[in-house]
């Protein structure tokens, strides 16, 4: 009876084990698929199981476009040092981690499954990002981001991959958006930006990835390259969207080439390893540099919403020697994101339209008790570059 009994358990086993075998073509079966990484939060996230796209293997992506290099060896990098969670005269993480707990990264593909979007994002749903030769951004993102994946969970770290719709209030030490570009004008090169409203945090790990994307890949920065798209991307706006990350993420978006330039495409398609090193080396960076008890840098600043006092130049950097961007009446509406010196980073309304750029704080006036009622937080509609 139990040798019976055994050879049926057996039996069941070999049927399950065969039902859930992946559906790969033979040159593929031994090589690492888009599959989340091991996760043991403190409490589970109230997203969907992430399910990889089965065209955007790294193999199908690189196979589809160019020729593959010979692989470089990647050096092992060297783990996040734990720091204890409370220092005196240190103001606490808003989201308190236990002691000894392993840094948490989010890694949304930018793109993927975008037509899944909740309906609060619904206008999205068909932003399905750039193509090249029958190739989707989506895949070209998915297999950089698997590769950032390893690379960080092999140094120690939890990583979350995301698709295009993320948890709400997404809580992570950081979280990453993976994006490439697309042009008809020949464009080319990588760019990186912070939500509108920037914590020192997100300061640091733009700075850090910077740092080492560019180095590691070879690719020249796409300079003056940041859109409004970039720095009002959907999923930075928490609060329009409920599924965005929670306001103490520190986030950025990297464009990390341009899938339309055939010199981006050596790497971001041909060597998706090479750009997955230039992320991961950075995260790793800003979790090394970090003082994750320093809870005031996680912290956007907030800004009342004030008006010109005089006709203001809107320019392009904080300096009056910088380009100028428009001429703001007096009384304009600014929405204020960042300060530099004696200038406030904003979006200025002059008449129908709107300006991003730098006016000088001592031009600008706090908006009247009569101005406020209709002064709402108006950053820029969400968008998906």
């Amino acid at each position: 009876m139990r040798q019976s009994l055994a050879i049926i358990l057996l039996h069941l086993f070999i049927v399950s084990a065969c039902a859930s075998a992946p559906d790969l073509q033979p040159a593929e079966a031994l090589l690492p698929t888009a599959t989340t990484a091991p996760s043991t939060p403190p409490e589970p996230l109230p997203s969907p199981t992430y399910q990889p796209s089965p065209t955007a293997s790294p193999a199908r992506v690189a196979q589809a476009a160019l020729p593959v290099s010979d692989v470089v060896a990647e050096p092992a990098l060297p783990s996040p040092t734990p720091t204890p969670m409370t220092v005196p005269g240190i103001i606490p993480t808003p989201t308190p981690r236990l002691p000894g707990t392993p840094p948490r990264v989010g890694l949304q593909i930018g793109h993927l499954r975008s037509n899944e979007l909740p309906d609060e994002q619904a206008h999205l749903r068909t932003s399905t990002g750039a193509r090249w030769n029958g190739i989707t951004e989506a895949q070209v993102n998915e297999a950089i981001a698997v590769r950032v994946r390893d690379i960080l969970t092999a140094a120690g770290v939890e990583v979350d991959l995301l698709p295009a719709t993320v948890p709400p209030s997404y809580d992570a030490d950081a979280f990453v958006a993976i994006h490439a570009d697309g042009s008809v004008e020949g464009a080319r090169g990588w760019k990186i930006a912070t939500p509108w409203r920037t914590s020192a945090a997100s300061r640091m790990l733009l700075e850090a990835v910077a740092s080492t994307y560019g180095v590691i890949t070879g690719l020249p920065e796409d300079r003056n390259g940041i859109t409004i798209n970039m720095r009002g991307y959907y999923v930075f706006n928490y609060r329009r969207h409920t599924h965005a990350i929670a306001r103490t993420t520190p986030a950025i978006i990297v464009e990390t080439g341009f899938l339309t330039n055939a010199a981006d495409r050596e790497i971001i398609v041909a060597r998706p390893d090479l750009a997955a090193r230039g992320i991961a080396e950075g995260i790793l960076k800003y979790l090394n540099q970090r003082d994750p008890n320093d809870g005031a840098a996680l912290l956007p600043p907030e800004w009342p919403i004030l008006y010109t006092r005089v006709e203001t130049v809107v320019r392009a950097g904080p300096s009056d020697t910088a380009r100028a961007l428009a001429n703001a009446p007096a009384d304009s509406r600014v929405f204020v994101f960042n300060q530099q010196d004696d200038w406030y980073e904003a979006m200025v309304r002059v008449g129908d339209k709107r300006f991003i750029g730098w006016v000088r704080a001592d031009q600008t006036r706090p908006a009247t008790p009569e101005e406020t009622p209709s002064a709402q937080p108006a950053e820029p509609p969400a968008t998906n570059p």
